[in-house]
């Protein structure tokens, strides 16, 4: 495929890497529509947490030579803390320069680096690794498969997925019948997701009915007080403290729910309020490890 002049004029310029001029191109369907992409990329930089999750499970973690590193990185991704991965920034903050220098082949960018998209592709072609609210996990199967073909991994994509799919099926059978209220605590903020929110994937596919079937589509939820929780009155509350996930601080989810008006529902006199792991639910949301964790984490509350 014919390179445009302005890459070529980048090129020249050092604004592209020579693999990234020389790569060959594929295109791949995603949940963002088909993308072109180079194949087999030598040299990666990756903004997002579910999209390296998904790279080291396929084996293409020697490719990744840039990464995020603010916030807290969920346990198995420790590794990539280790200097020789470049850190290029923020996940809503990139280091343009540094990811200049690093010469990449290709470039991964989620919907919280969305307006970030433009400036990223005069440095490298982008993957734009994104969600459809309306079917989450189909979003999940084409990214991994995406991420399949342009790594030549396409066999090893296809085996997680079968195996992520026999995981899950599981974990329906256990919580049929059950409802449930995801719940983000923000410092003292509550937020609630529904069936085309950010955590629609519990509903969509883990098998859960939603308390609520009438909150908003929204990234970031829909804000409520204890009195809605109480309202809703949930078999299940589960809970991603995103103050832990984004700073030092731990538990703070627990101080704020503990009160007495939460300690009258049905999930609290169950003890059914399940905190769930914050660098998995909300860092890296999306990847297979992640997904992985999750299931385990909703089946080990099931089971009380």
């Amino acid at each position: 495929m014919k390179k445009s002049v302005l890459t070529m004029a980048l090129a020249l310029m050092g604004l592209f890497s020579t693999q990234t001029l020389n790569a060959a191109e594929i295109n791949v369907h995603t949940p963002s529509g088909e993308q072109t992409v180079p194949q087999q990329p030598k040299r990666v930089v990756v903004l997002d947490f579910a999209a390296l999750d998904i790279i080291r499970a396929l084996g293409e973690k020697s490719t990744v030579v840039g990464v995020t590193k603010s916030g807290v990185l969920p346990q198995y991704l420790a590794e990539f803390k280790d200097a020789q991965y470049e850190n290029i920034g923020s996940p809503k903050e990139a280091d343009f320069e540094k990811i200049n220098e690093l010469k990449p082949d290709l470039i991964i960018a989620a919907t919280r680096q969305e307006q970030l998209w433009g400036r990223l592709q005069e440095i490298a072609p982008v993957y734009k690794f994104t969600f459809d609210y309306h079917d989450q996990y189909a979003g999940l199967e084409q990214n991994v498969l995406a991420l399949g073909k342009i790594f030549d991994r396409e066999a090893q994509a296809k085996e997680k997925l079968a195996a992520l799919d026999k995981q899950i099926s599981h974990l329906q059978a256990s919580v049929a019948g059950k409802n449930a209220l995801v719940l983000l605590v923000n410092e003292s903020n509550l937020s609630a997701y529904g069936d085309t929110s950010r955590y629609a994937m519990v509903y969509q596919k883990f098998g859960f009915t939603p308390v609520d079937k009438h909150i908003k589509s929204s990234t970031h939820g829909q804000k409520v007080g204890f009195e809605y929780v109480l309202e809703q009155n949930p078999d299940y509350l589960l809970v991603i403290d995103r103050s832990a996930a984004v700073t030092n601080k731990t538990n703070n989810a627990q101080k704020v729910l503990d009160n007495a008006i939460v300690k009258q529902t049905q999930a609290a006199k169950s003890d059914h309020i399940v905190y769930l792991d914050p660098a998995n639910w909300y860092l890296a949301f999306g990847g297979l490890e992640a997904t992985e964790n999750m299931v385990k984490e909703l089946e080990s509350a099931v089971k009380k």
